[in-house]
């Protein structure tokens, strides 16, 4: 059939061991792709991908301990986005654990709220940019 369009996605080697890489160079990874409901500290489906990405980066590399720590932006006030961040982020350390089997000792879980923006939160984007995950290695 001369009219069939096939997509196919690539996956780089590089490209598919972002997280690895940065935490393997700087002991440290931004990570977005982590996504919640508004409010909630369920992780949503579409997160996958990047959980994989973080169970593979510590499956590889068997004697590596993160922290994970959640950052909001600056929508509700500071006590409340705090609380939500350390939720968030223990909602990430148990993915982990629970659906990677990664044993719990070598994670460990924090937030930090509103407090570590990285970008304005007068703007969409900037907000966005605020919205993350960050894994420090130890």
């Amino acid at each position: 059939d001369p009219f069939r369009i096939e997509i196919t996605k690539i996956q780089f080697p590089n490209e598919q061991k972002k997280i690895e890489q940065e935490l393997s160079k700087n002991k440290k990874a931004v990570v977005y792709g982590i996504y919640f409901d508004f409010n909630s500290d369920k992780i949503k489906p579409e997160s996958k991908q990047v959980l994989d990405e973080i169970a593979a980066a510590l499956k590889d590399n068997p004697d590596w301990k993160l922290t994970v720590d959640g950052h909001t932006d600056n929508i509700g006030g500071d006590a409340y986005n705090l609380d939500l961040s350390k939720r968030r982020s223990a909602s990430v350390k148990q993915a982990l654990i629970t659906q990677y089997h990664i044993a719990p000792e070598r994670l460990s879980s924090t937030g930090s709220g509103v407090a570590g923006a990285i970008d304005t939160n007068d703007t969409i984007i900037g907000r966005s940019h605020n919205r993350r995950v960050e894994l420090t290695r130890q």
